[in-house]
């Protein structure tokens, strides 16, 4: 299942390099606001999510259930990123985010809307359709810049996840290092774990995932699998991404901001200097456990990895945590239980390097292409 599952994923970023290039817009969207009574909203709608810095678009404001339209008044929640005339034609003045809001009156009712705008200053036509809807769970944000997948409605939930998964997955071009929290709570046994690495050839990031299974005594394997959770045991959490750069600065990449998830993930556009071990990210977040007993359980499964303790939750060290009542704060950068795959890579490298030398045996040429064929061939089908 998860070969099927990780061959999606890496056509997926496959598709989002290829596609990159190219620009448009065109999607619509719509939020509505309804006043007191019963009869009416304010709708608004727009072409696109996000506008270009120093461009504009048109942002349409309509009542629901009345002959003649009324008089709309706009407003921009910072007009130092975008304003808004008194057609609803916003402008991107600089990066970021603003609230644009209609207000209007109909017998007697107070009507408002509102429609959040990103300021971009780049845009093209796959960020532009993945803003406004999911392309086999993943979406886009401009805030950031980054993909993520939309775990409220992801065709990966169905799949659940083993640490066979993470056996394999350098295999399929997905190299990244991961830590794993296993403890039983109220009847199920639970495994927490978390990602950050290279994710083919043209992304990294980060990732935290919560799963179950009914509680059983048989020991764990790589063939052990959990299941992803039911919607009432998905957990409030967020997650930011640090990169460093090549200078020695610490560069946010993302923030997943604080929400109910059971796969919270992030994935931005780059390669990692030095994929194995990815210790040029580092992930920060917070979760928060059911009770007490299960936050306990997750603090020494954490000190059970190597994390230490911080001394509060405003100075919390490299792999430290700190417990705030149900909430566990970390760093994480350096730990890591992934199996080096170094020497495969090495040697699968050096193979094809010799296969490709005039000198070789003719039949070295084929081994070599066909080990790249095999490969290929895992990816794509």
């Amino acid at each position: 299942m998860k070969k099927t599952a990780t061959k999606i994923t890496a056509i997926f970023f496959v598709l989002m390099f290829l596609f990159t290039s190219f620009s448009a817009s065109v999607y619509a969207t719509d939020g509505a606001g309804e006043g007191e009574g019963t009869g009416h909203a304010l709708v608004l709608t727009s072409e696109s999510l996000s506008v270009k810095i120093g461009k504009k678009i048109q942002i349409t404001a309509k009542v629901t259930n009345v002959e003649t339209q009324p008089h709309i008044l706009w407003a921009s929640s910072d007009t130092s990123v975008a304003t808004v005339d008194e057609k609803g034609v916003v402008k991107g003045v600089k990066a970021g985010k603003a609230v644009i809001s209609a207000i209007t009156q109909v017998d007697g009712e107070k009507l408002y809307g509102e429609f959040m705008i990103n300021v971009v200053t780049s845009s093209n036509f796959l960020k532009d359709l993945l803003e406004g809807q999911q392309i086999l769970s993943y979406q886009y944000s401009y805030v950031d810049d980054y993909y993520y997948t939309n775990d409220k409605e992801a065709w990966q939930y169905n799949f659940g996840f083993g640490k066979i998964y993470d056996i394999a997955s350098p295999y399929i071009l997905l190299e990244y290092d991961y830590i794993r929290v296993f403890f039983t709570h109220a009847g199920k046994d639970w495994m927490l774990q978390m990602w950050k690495g290279q994710y083919g050839m043209v992304f990294y990031g980060g990732e935290i995932g919560i799963y179950n299974r009914p509680h059983t005594d048989d020991g764990m394997s790589e063939w052990t699998f959990f299941n992803c959770p039911a919607e009432e045991d998905w957990l409030n959490m967020e997650m930011t991404l640090w990169h460093e750069e090549a200078n020695g600065t610490w560069t946010r990449e993302f923030t997943r901001e604080y929400d109910k998830y059971w796969w919270c993930t992030g994935f931005k556009n780059g390669h990692l200097r030095q994929e194995e071990p990815a210790d040029e990210l580092r992930l920060e977040g917070r979760i928060t456990f059911v009770d007490a007993e299960m936050t306990a359980l997750v603090a020494d499964g954490l000190k059970e990895c190597g994390f230490g303790v911080a001394d509060s939750k405003d100075d919390i060290g490299l792999d430290e945590f700190y417990v705030d009542g149900n909430d566990i704060r970390f760093v994480w950068q350096n730990i890591s239980e992934a199996e080096s795959t170094m020497f495969i890579k090495v040697n699968f490298g050096a193979l094809y390097a010799l296969s490709l030398m005039p000198v070789w045996p003719l039949i070295m040429p084929f081994v070599g292409w066909f080990a790249v064929l095999v490969l290929l061939v895992s990816v794509i089908l």
